[in-house]
């Protein structure tokens, strides 16, 4: 009696074993299955670009912008396309840039009016402030102005094409207490702006 007692229990604990291993292999595939694509979609979606690389926005050189991109940031490809619009981030930092058809040569301020609802869209709590003046490192005029929210800050600023048939767009978001230091280099990015048509 003793025996078959001890027997059962050594098969009991065996099974529970069994079991237990099950299911660990059992969690691991299904993190494996559920996690992998998740993690691979999150990989995929960060192509690094080499310091000093330029970006290119626009259907062509007569409608195009191109920046200068420095160390450390990387293209989210799911966000972008080189027509319309590239997301960059480095960090917790997030450079959206857009390609905007304009209407007429007139038509900046409406572009400043879209930027806030867009703004508003990412967060209903956004604030932007009243555009002032705005200078490119290549001379091109533009107007800036402060994003303000809750938990971000930023800024955004908007250059018109020579053609004035277009402007580039460009949306600086951060988190609240980020490093100058990465700011600053968003600026660096927007700062660059150039157009190949204008052929200086």
């Amino acid at each position: 009696m003793v025996a078959d007692e001890t027997a059962r229990r050594a098969v009991a604990g065996a099974a529970k074993v069994r079991l237990r291993w099950l299911a660990i292999v059992v969690a691991i595939m299904a993190l494996l299955t559920a996690g992998w694509p998740l993690l691979n979609s999150a990989i995929a979606n960060r192509q690094p670009l080499p310091s000093g690389a330029r970006i290119t926005i626009g259907a062509g050189p007569a409608s195009s912008g191109v920046l200068r991109v420095g160390h450390g940031w990387y293209v989210q490809p799911a966000q972008t396309n080189p027509t319309q619009q590239y997301v960059l981030r480095n960090g917790a930092v997030e450079l959206d840039i857009r390609h905007v058809a304009l209407v007429d040569r007139h038509q900046v301020a409406f572009v400043w009016r879209g930027m806030r609802q867009i703004l508003s869209v990412i967060d209903p709590g956004f604030g932007l402030g009243e555009p002032v003046s705005y200078t490119t490192v290549h001379g091109w005029p533009g107007i800036t102005g402060a994003v303000s929210g809750p938990a971000l800050l930023g800024t955004v600023t908007i250059v018109p094409g020579p053609s004035r048939e277009f402007a580039i767009g460009m949306i600086v978001l951060a988190p609240r207490g980020t490093s100058r230091t990465v700011l600053a280099a968003a600026h660096r990015i927007v700062i660059s702006l150039m157009f190949p048509s204008a052929g200086r």
